[in-house]
């Protein structure tokens, strides 16, 4: 009985210690989607950096300026100290003799995420990261969607429309407001200076992957008007809408980003599209789109792919 006591005391204190080192941990810093890339001169500027900035700070599709997926930041590694060291999404290269990909998390803040790829030459490094470039870029991405998700659960919208009108819930900020609710559908916004963010929720039945486009356009024409009668959204076919399947909280979705339009007017924007399939011949649409000429939109778009993946049934 006492030996058991001693080990459970020692287990708690254990627990306990690992807590308070979480806890005096500081702050993670840096802007939603930017990487600190920590190597020295030399990778940076030759063949390692290429790879790297060809792959991670590549255009983001369906935007209609060009956008990078992450905005890179260098840090040469003699500098990599202090407050260089907070920063909460981390890619550290170096050359070393211990080959692979390391990840570690809350090293030297919180939340944070740093990923190590170390190979004893430059083309052993280039030969890891395209063998490992599927899980690098996931890590890094979804390490910014849980901080935007974090970052906007600190003030929530309240409302109920979105259940009670489609059966699923959301979570938003308190920013964004309802601006339509008809049976099966909601409409929320978030005014901008430049315009608007907005997310359309639509629950309906025979949706296939080939209908998304024609079922989002019907919807469109129903509840989004444009600023002269007769006029609503529609997609931009020109730009091609790009379709993939993921997974977002165990269920199957189609992806599509795109242009949307409005026929006639000076209006376009960029938009994320999620058929979301609930049950049989059950689906959800989720749509945000953006209006903010002459701005760049890749944060907007994020943060409503960052609330649309909260989605809860």
């Amino acid at each position: 009985m006492k030996k058991t006591a001693i080990i459970l005391f020692f287990l708690i204190t254990a627990l306990s210690c690992s807590d308070n080192q979480q806890k005096l941990l500081p702050a993670s810093s840096g802007n939603i989607n930017n990487i600190s890339v920590v190597t020295n001169d030399e990778l940076w500027e030759g063949a390692v950096g290429e790879v790297i900035r060809e792959n991670f700070g590549r255009p983001i599709y369906g935007l209609p300026q060009i956008e990078p997926i992450f905005s890179l930041s260098h840090i040469p590694s003699k500098v990599f100290s202090g407050f260089a060291t907070k920063s909460r999404t981390i890619l550290k290269i170096d050359v070393s003799e211990n080959e692979g990909v390391f990840n570690f998390k809350n090293t030297y803040a919180s939340p944070q995420r740093i990923i190590q790829i170390t190979a004893n030459s430059p083309d052993k490094i280039i030969k890891i990261i395209n063998e490992n470039l599927n899980s690098i870029y996931s890590t890094m991405y979804f390490n910014e969607i849980q901080e935007k998700q974090r970052r906007i659960s600190k003030n929530l919208n309240k409302t109920q429309a979105i259940k009670k009108n489609t059966g699923v819930s959301l979570k938003f900020p308190s920013a964004y407001r309802v601006a339509k609710v008809d049976s099966n559908f909601v409409w929320i916004r978030r005014d901008i200076e430049t315009g608007s963010v907005n997310l359309f929720i639509h629950r309906q039945t025979n949706l296939t992957e080939q209908s998304i486009i024609e079922k989002r356009d019907s919807i469109s024409k129903i509840y989004i008007p444009g600023p002269v009668e007769n006029t609503h959204m529609s997609t931009d076919l020109i730009y091609t809408p790009n379709t993939q399947q993921i997974n977002v909280g165990g269920k199957q979705v189609f992806e599509t980003r795109g242009l949307w339009e409005i026929e006639g007017q000076f209006m376009a924007g960029p938009f994320l599209n999620f058929q979301i399939k609930l049950g049989d011949d059950d689906f959800i649409m989720l749509d945000g789109f953006v209006y903010s000429p002459g701005s760049t939109k890749r944060e907007y778009i994020f943060e409503l792919e960052a609330i649309m993946r909260s989605l809860k049934d």
